[in-house]
């Protein structure tokens, strides 16, 4: 008898231990983050390239300005990027596994600019790209406590570039499309993914300060806060 109430009191408290341990074990995780550079910054530059390097000998003859600047060869283009803004949320299906999903958003946009022979540049071309990923992804926690953790995280989707492009006003093109609808054909879907390598968490149960390093569409250095419940 004194045997059973034993091993009853053993049970007893081993449950009680994996109940306190479940309590402490948050479920859900959201965070928000930002991030810089990503594939995105890479791809409108690339597209302006295009257009400059394939159409600039026909642009230069074809545009009219209102003042009738003498233009020459020269070119270059400003680009203004903004960092990816990125909305994650995962849950815990295992003791170190977690898996959810992340949507990520960010703009790029660039001009295109002619020089005179007197050394000064003017706005022929605007280009602006609008680029929304969604993406599943798993992270696996290395080790976590009431105060920190290290991970890693991989996830893949697909990244919607919605772009836009215009002549600047005064200039014009012979040909229509000639120069946007080529800055314009990056417009579409495209593979998305994100590899952080590694990842370190610090704060308190509930609320943790992060940052992650590695590669994709929400950056290659990556900071943000995660509310966990």
């Amino acid at each position: 008898m004194k045997k059973i109430q034993i091993l009853s009191l053993m049970t007893l408290m081993l449950l009680m231990g994996n109940t306190a341990m479940a309590q402490e074990e948050t479920k859900s995780e959201i965070s928000v983050s930002i991030g810089d550079p990503t594939p995105n910054v890479k791809g409108i530059g690339e597209g302006i390239a295009e257009a400059i390097g394939d159409g600039i000998g026909k642009l230069i003859g074809a545009i009219i300005t209102m003042g009738q600047v003498d233009l020459n060869d020269k070119s270059k283009k400003e680009e203004n990027n903004s960092i990816a803004y990125s909305l994650q949320y995962l849950y815990r299906v295992a003791p170190n596994v977690k898996v959810g999903g992340i949507f990520s958003y960010q703009n790029t946009s660039a001009k295109l600019l002619l020089g005179d022979t007197n050394g000064n540049y003017q706005a022929v071309a605007k280009a602006s790209n609008n680029y929304f990923t969604v993406m599943p992804t798993v992270k696996g926690m290395w080790s976590e406590n009431k105060n920190t953790g290290f991970y890693s995280k991989v996830a893949a989707g697909i990244c919607i570039a919605n772009n836009s492009a215009k002549m600047c006003e005064g200039f014009k093109e012979t040909t229509p499309g000639e120069v946007t609808d080529r800055i314009k054909s990056d417009k579409g879907t495209r593979f998305a993914y994100q590899i952080s390598v590694i990842g370190f968490e610090a704060g308190y149960r509930n609320i943790r300060g992060f940052i992650e390093l590695g590669y994709g569409f929400q950056g290659l250095a990556q900071i943000g806060t995660s509310f966990k419940f």
